[in-house]
């Protein structure tokens, strides 16, 4: 079952783990989410493999290997200045009490504390976004043709939530999402929108955005606004793509059952 596309090759389903890839450059493999296979005798029982919003799956399962090595790079690359600022200091006989102390050490955490995290993470956010955004798309339009519906998704007006919202409560009549995953994939929304049209400068900002990320920077949630642009730290970008996944992964579980129902009254 492909919902509507062809099967792709049969991913593997082992821990990331580098090899040789075109040119000599390394490529991985990483995990992947539940496809619902089973074994027969140690080997997979073929009649159960399920390829259906396959993609999905994928897609997410590249974010979450994403993050942990956008991590990594944060982490490292703080290292290495923190050894290039040490050099420094040493090379120059800097001592405490002399102003460029003070001027190398600024520097430093102005790249630590602000730079690093704000090109690393701002652009995940945008990739995150984009992934919930075609997921969705792609259920609705398969559901829309299953159910014989004319209206698609991006017959409707206003942005792409209000959409969403829209169609899977009074057009095809299926739950998107919980109120929890909800509130987050909002706040993604409106951070998303900051850093897509503005690259996350506050001022830059319409004034109803600018406003939902003060009230958000409030809240404590791992948001802030740093030389006037918005930061995110780890903890919120891995809860963010947490719920994200467990959302897509609840619709996409919801919309094979759903399926699978339609299959067994109509086969």
């Amino acid at each position: 079952r492909t919902g509507g596309r062809e099967s792709p090759a049969l991913p593997s389903n082992s821990p990331p783990s580098p090899r040789q890839g075109v040119g000599g450059f390394p490529t991985f493999r990483y995990e992947t989410q539940n496809y619902g296979f089973e074994t027969k005798g140690g080997k997979l029982d073929i009649d159960t493999l399920d390829f259906r919003l396959l993609d999905i799956d994928l897609e997410l399962s590249a974010l979450d290997y994403h993050l942990k090595i956008l991590e990594e790079q944060i982490k490292n690359k703080t290292a290495f200045e923190r050894l290039v600022l040490q050099k420094e200091i040493k090379k120059r006989r800097i001592s405490p009490d002399e102003p460029d102390w003070q001027y190398l050490h600024e520097e430093f955490y102005h790249i630590a504390d602000f730079l690093l995290p704000r090109l690393f993470r701002a652009p995940y956010l945008v990739s995150l976004y984009a992934v919930y955004e075609s997921s969705v798309i792609e259920i609705a339009s398969i559901m829309q043709k299953q159910k014989d519906i004319t209206i698609s998704i991006n017959d409707l007006r206003g942005d792409f939530l209000e959409r969403a919202k829209i169609y899977f409560k009074s057009i095809i009549d299926f739950k998107l999402c919980s109120d929890k995953a909800w509130h987050r994939i909002t706040m993604l929304s409106v951070l998303r929108n900051a850093i897509a049209h503005a690259n996350g400068r506050i001022e830059m900002l319409k004034n109803e955005i600018k406003t939902k990320i003060k009230t958000l920077e409030k809240q404590k949630v791992g948001i802030s606004i740093e030389n006037g642009f918005v930061i995110v730290d780890d903890v919120f970008l891995r809860d963010t793509l947490s719920l994200v996944s467990s959302s897509l992964n609840d619709l996409v579980e919801r919309y094979k059952k759903w399926d699978d129902n339609q299959l067994a009254r109509n086969p």
